[in-house]
């Protein structure tokens, strides 16, 4: 009697250990199982969204603003215009609404780059470091305000002056090319208490000329002016929700 008991509730002597070799046979047949609870098949899939988890990974978003040759400098606020078929990968990777980081996504700042264009003519360069300031604004309220130089880009192309030697034939000029840092990633200034930026929170970053003035026009100066272009990064840790 008790023997037929215990079988029939499945606790034979021995019993558990058969069901678990028999379930690991059925796993090791391929990739996909059929649950003994009664919730169906298990599968593995790649890819998969998973509801209410996210993903940290190291992130950035940046923005760009360019200038003409003689143009004046003028008070800029970018991040505002995301990525679109006017403004593209090249110039924002900013998605969602101008202002505000994506819905689901979040960035723990670690620090600000500005990337200044190689191709800026030495006065001009001198200007925008002398000249313009540049704040970090979250709900307009100012988180940084600095120089841009304070903020090195820690990359960019490395080209080295090159001196005249004897008489320059007409037009010519000395070969130049400055950057905001040198080219390597380490060499960025890295906040020792990181900014959490919150999803959907309005900022921005403000590039104002405090005193003004016009970039080197194209003509009649050596070397002549090309403008500009100014690509500021928030760079840092992206937590965002996981749909990939």
């Amino acid at each position: 009697m008790e023997t037929a008991r215990m079988q029939a509730s499945g606790f034979l002597p021995g019993n558990g250990r058969e069901k678990s070799i028999r379930r690991m046979i059925e796993r090791s047949r391929g990739d996909e199982f059929r649950s003994h609870r009664g919730f169906g098949v298990y599968q593995r899939r790649k890819n998969e969204f998973v509801q209410g988890l996210s993903a940290f990974r190291d992130g950035w978003f940046y923005d760009t603003v360019s200038f003409g040759a003689a143009a004046a400098f003028a008070t800029t606020l970018m991040f505002q215009t995301p990525q679109s078929g006017s403004k593209l990968l090249n110039s924002t990777n900013l998605t969602g609404q101008g202002g505000q980081l994506p819905a689901g996504t979040t960035l723990q700042i670690f620090a600000i780059r500005v990337a200044i264009s190689q191709l800026t003519v030495p006065a001009d360069f001198a200007n925008i470091i002398a000249n313009v300031t540049l704040e970090f604004k979250v709900n307009n309220v100012p988180i940084y305000q600095v120089t841009p130089d304070f903020f090195p880009a820690g990359f960019g192309a490395l080209s080295y002056g090159a001196a005249q030697v004897g008489t320059a034939p007409s037009g010519t000029s000395v070969m130049s090319s400055t950057n905001n840092g040198l080219p390597v990633q380490t060499a960025i200034y890295e906040f020792k208490n990181p900014y959490q930026l919150g999803s959907q929170e309005n900022f921005n970053v403000v590039l104002t000329p405090q005193t003004a003035f016009n970039l080197t026009a194209a003509t009649g100066v050596n070397p002549i002016g090309v403008g500009t272009t100014i690509r500021i990064y928030l760079d840092g840790l992206k937590q965002s929700n996981v749909t990939s």
